[in-house]
């Protein structure tokens, strides 16, 4: 009985001692079941990570001129038959992928268009071929952390997706707001209670 005291002990000892952690924040633990003050410390950390980044403070101009040529999908009925009915495409030089609500069974919300040379950007177009949003990534998605910008068809900057360190998604708004953070494709707002909102 002793023995199994002692490892447990030990393990115990492990444990508290050497959490993973970036920045103060512990990230072994489940975002919807730590404390509030450890789901605040989260987020403001999070939260001033992106605003030194500048993401918050940007000009929609730029990306509105920027976005000007990708307005309208040419080949968008093409495209939808790749999304639908798994239809090979024509034409190279990108690739195309559905993306459907998640909280949904099979519902296509629009779909994606993202040039071979340009992959760190996705075109995001409405069933009409009518360019929707643009998503730019910056970092890498193979490694944490990074960040997906969500841009209107305008330009204007719309959410900000931070994929951090706990392996959780931060939704942020433009103001810089947290909407949510996803578990399990379920958002969950600042208190650890889930959010009943479709999710792209």
């Amino acid at each position: 009985m002793k023995k199994y005291l002692v490892i447990l002990s030990c393990l115990t000892l492990i444990f508290v001692l050497s959490p993973e952690s970036i920045a103060g924040v512990r990230v072994q633990k489940d975002y919807r079941f730590t404390t509030q003050q450890d789901r605040n410390k989260r987020i403001e950390v999070y939260h001033e990570y992106l605003e030194k980044t500048g993401i918050f403070d940007e000009s929609h101009h730029k990306y509105k001129t920027d976005f000007k040529e990708f307005q309208k999908d040419e080949n968008y009925q093409e495209n939808l038959k790749h999304v639908k009915h798994g239809k090979e495409l024509s034409k190279s030089g990108y690739r195309v992928k559905g993306n459907y609500y998640q909280m949904a069974d099979k519902i296509l919300a629009n779909y994606s268009v993202i040039y071979d040379n340009d992959p760190y950007t996705e075109y995001v177009y409405n069933t009409f071929g009518k360019l929707y949003q643009v998503i730019i990534l910056t970092g890498d998605d193979n490694v944490l952390p990074y960040y997906k910008a969500v841009y209107a068809f305008n330009g204007y900057l719309q959410k900000v997706h931070f994929f951090a360190v706990d392996g959780y998604e931060y939704i942020f708004l433009a103001n810089g707001d947290l909407q949510g953070v996803v578990v399990d494709n379920k958002l969950y707002n600042q208190v650890g209670r889930p959010v009943k909102v479709w999710l792209l």
